[in-house]
């Protein structure tokens, strides 16, 4: 699997769009790992501006949810 910080979110987009356009079904591994990559970017980018706001205590909680299964809450 490649890294998803290799490729900006723009590249990972085009190379989904790539292979759809070829025909290449959602099960491909491929287009999986577009999809695991676009989610990386997605939590990064939320990470990145919240950064400063985050109490350094609930940390191990947020990456605890990274690992494990969790409930999902509603806003």
């Amino acid at each position: 699997m490649i890294d998803p910080a290799s490729l900006s979110p723009v590249r990972w987009q085009a190379r989904h769009a790539a292979l759809k356009a070829h025909g290449v079904p959602d099960t491909d591994p491929r287009i999986r790992e577009c999809h695991a990559a676009l989610a990386w970017w997605r939590c990064r980018r939320v990470i990145d501006t919240e950064r400063e706001q985050l109490a350094p205590e609930h940390i191990p909680a947020l990456a605890d949810m990274l690992r494990h299964a969790h409930q999902a809450v509603s806003a």
